[in-house]
């Protein structure tokens, strides 16, 4: 609504029934926000409104704004407004289920979502109110960043002050903070959208890079367009920069609400239990022989975490990224949980740099937010082969090892088939801290040593087999005698696990240890935090 030149503004010694008038008046040209041209121009892209999607997102009725009035505002010489433009982010306080949340995004309708001459940002709000108050951090981000036409205006290129960095830090350290990449977003709101512990773009209408298509070819002569440069195609299945992919905007905004409803309010608390209605002593038949008895044969391994968790009910990240490795959330009796798994059908189940950097980060995110940990391992070892040393998968290997060996959390283990190498010990070691306990429980499937057998023979009896009549016999006979040895018996007569069981029983002695765990985590709440980082 364009503003009324004719209209007299109210002024001090006039009633206050004209004030209030006012202030109606003015949130209303606030909620035009661009315009109506630049509100349909949004609607043509495929796109929602930030205060569209703000209404999706949250409980009706809930959501108190702060700064509805906040904007470039012109007066002539008698104090009368002119001219109004809005600020263009739009945040405040709101629930989610009843749960209080911060949340705010950016207005792309009003200069492509940057601050243009208005000071009105997360950080003069949303992002203090999240750390004050102790609750999860919503940002809808569709934002260019900063633009060459405030240089112009203010008369200088100034430095970048750099002085708000600190406050976003703190705030992951102690919070929930979750990303909507809802449009195509630049410069400083793309590194705002990734200082987040989950981030989802959508399919086909988000973008994230640091400079858009026009700079990259100014600058290095590259000519793609947004969604070869920065698409989900790049960050959600090639560079991983993303967690997850979304194939519209009201899919991302469940999502957002999916991976809150399993984290506390803070990192000094810890996840409420609840009522679930699964029991914890149900036995799911399926599991006897969803392992193939033939060892090269693979299986669904989302299928198997899915019978053990409660109602199948399983939230994955990184998906499609670092594959051969599993990563999500879920609940046994009603408890939250970090579930970490392996895929045969990607790898093999080796882990690859990009499968160590995504055990690293998920381990980091539960042990910020007191979430046991639930392992089902079945990992050959590292991958081998030059991809795999071009991604330095050794070197992210140990730190995905470091990252388990830090953590605090618990955890409980099912070596479900294979357990091979260094690899392995990204989840041996977890638990195992001076005072923990290494909770392992193997399966009848199960296949364990420093290296598997078929390697193994060929590394360290390599002379002796050279030497043989018959080389490719004689390497066969090795293997079969010590394939006698690879029986998952021999590692329980040995102490190796805490016990050998029945498959059948995976979900009631995790759904234990997850009740056992509840103290633990309790004590683990109150202690400093690090920051997760992306």
């Amino acid at each position: 609504m364009p503003v009324d030149k004719n209209r007299e503004t109210w002024k001090p010694g006039m009633p206050w029934e004209r004030a209030i008038e006012d202030i109606d008046y003015v949130r209303s040209l606030g909620r035009e926000m661009g315009g109506p041209d630049r509100v349909q121009r949004q609607h043509d892209r495929g796109h929602y409104t930030v205060r569209e999607r703000i209404d999706k997102i949250i409980d009706p009725g809930t959501f108190v704004e702060y700064g509805p009035m906040i904007g470039a505002a012109e007066f002539d010489d008698e104090g009368n407004i002119i001219d109004f433009s809005p600020g263009a982010y739009v945040m405040g306080l709101a629930e989610i289920d009843g749960r209080p949340v911060a949340i705010g995004g950016d207005d792309f309708t009003i200069s492509g979502g940057s601050p243009h001459n208005v000071r009105k940002q997360a950080r003069n709000f949303t992002q203090p109110l999240a750390t004050q108050y102790g609750i999860p951090y919503i940002q809808l981000v569709e934002g260019v960043g900063h633009s060459s036409k405030s240089d112009e205006a203010s008369g200088h290129m100034g430095l970048p002050p750099g002085d708000h960095w600190w406050k976003l830090l703190n705030m992951i350290k102690k919070v929930p903070v979750v990303a909507g990449i809802m449009g195509s977003v630049a410069g400083a709101p793309a590194a705002f959208a990734l200082m987040s512990h989950f981030t989802v773009m959508v399919k086909g209408t988000t973008q994230i890079f640091p400079s858009g298509p026009p700079v990259v070819k100014r600058a290095i002569g590259e000519d793609l367009d947004k969604e070869e440069l920065g698409g989900y195609k790049m960050h959600v299945y090639e560079s991983g920069q993303v967690d997850n992919v979304a194939d519209s905007e009201e899919e991302a905004f469940e999502q957002l609400k999916t991976f809150l409803s399993y984290l506390p309010n803070t990192t000094g608390d810890v996840a409420p239990r609840l009522e679930t209605g699964d029991p914890p002593d149900r036995r799911p038949e399926e599991l006897l022989n969803i392992i193939p008895a033939n060892r090269k044969r693979s299986y669904d391994p989302r299928k198997l975490i899915k019978l053990v968790v409660d109602n199948g009910e399983f939230f994955e990240m990184r998906r499609h990224w670092g594959s051969a490795v599993i990563t999500g959330f879920a609940r046994l009796d009603g408890y939250s949980v970090g579930i970490i798994g392996s895929d045969p059908k990607f790898l093999g189940g080796a882990m690859d740099g990009w499968g160590a950097e995504k055990h690293a980060h998920f381990v980091d995110l539960c042990d910020a937010f007191n979430l046991p940990v639930v392992i089902f391992l079945d990992m050959p070892g590292f991958m081998l082969g030059s991809h795999a040393e071009r991604k330095a998968t050794m070197r992210r290997g140990v730190r995905a090892i470091m990252a388990s060996t830090e953590a605090q959390i618990p955890k409980i283990e099912f070596n479900i088939r294979k357990a091979y190498g260094v690899a392995a010990e990204a989840a041996h070691a977890m638990g195992h801290h001076p005072d923990g306990l290494n909770l392992r429980f193997g399966w009848p499937a199960g296949e364990w040593g420093g290296i598997p057998i078929e390697g193994g023979v060929a590394a360290a009896y390599k002379r002796e087999i050279e030497s043989a009549p018959d080389p490719e016999k004689h390497r066969a006979m090795i293997e079969e005698r010590l394939m006698k040895l690879r029986s998952p018996f021999r590692a329980a007569y040995a102490g190796d696990v805490v016990d050998l069981i029945d498959p059948r029983d995976t979900r009631r002695l995790a759904c234990t240890f997850v009740k056992l765990a509840q103290p633990m985590l309790s004590k683990l709440s109150e202690m400093p935090k690090r920051p997760v980082r992306p």
